[in-house]
């Protein structure tokens, strides 16, 4: 008998659920991943928000930001005192090079020093948010010879997992992810260095207000 992956049931948020809102560099699978979380807890409202027209330079997602935060007929409302957050998920790329992260990063602080809080982040992971996929499954860093048989880490990482990385079940291994990213992560004045990532700070906000409903989630894999 065939048994197919579990595609989990979600909940409604209730009114006073914290917010986190993630701007995520890529059309789907960065969106796919954070959906997953959505409706997870009622203690908490995830929100991720693809690429306005799929451009997603750093600076066009803190456009973005603007127009749907402070447009003339703002989409989202932000509420400090509710804990809200805002969260960019972005690669490292060429954006770094090009002095667009640190623009990001900028912006953020800026916005913070506004707002007299901290509620706005950077998530950005070296090469790509792939290396967080991977953490999920592995606890060590990749091999730089296994990488670089492939054309590109997405491929790698592919390759890796078996059947590639579902969105509708995996992201329930988040605590691996946390825990695995954490241990290997290293940075420079650049940021993370090769193969390390800042999702796990977003992951741990997820996690603190969804644990238990993930540990319940986890025991029904089949």
């Amino acid at each position: 008998m065939i048994q197919r992956k579990r595609v989990f049931e979600k909940a409604e948020p209730t009114k006073d659920a914290q917010k986190i809102y993630v701007f995520c560099e890529g059309d789907t699978r960065e969106k796919d991943y954070f959906d997953f979380f959505e409706g997870m807890s009622s203690n908490l409202e995830i929100i991720p928000i693809a690429p306005y027209d799929h451009k997603s330079s750093p600076n066009n997602l803190i456009n973005y930001a603007e127009v749907l935060f402070h447009g003339e007929t703002p989409t989202y409302e932000l509420d400090y005192k509710q804990n809200d957050k805002v969260w960019f998920v972005v690669d490292t790329d060429q954006w770094e090079e090009d002095g667009l992260i640190d623009l990001l990063r900028n912006y953020c602080i800026k916005k913070n020093t506004e707002n007299l809080c901290q509620a706005w982040y950077v998530a950005q992971s070296n090469p790509s948010f792939e290396i967080w996929l991977y953490y999920h499954i592995y606890s060590t860093k990749p091999l730089e010879k296994e990488v670089a048989r492939y054309s590109s880490f997405k491929d790698f990482v592919n390759s890796k997992i078996a059947g590639g990385f579902d969105s509708r079940t995996m992201p329930i291994y988040i605590e691996d992810a946390i825990r695995n990213s954490e241990v290997n992560y290293d940075e420079d004045e650049n940021g993370p260095s090769l193969y390390s990532t800042e999702v796990h700070i977003l992951g741990a906000d997820i996690v603190k207000y969804s644990k238990r409903e993930l540990q319940i989630k986890k025991r029904t894999l089949v």
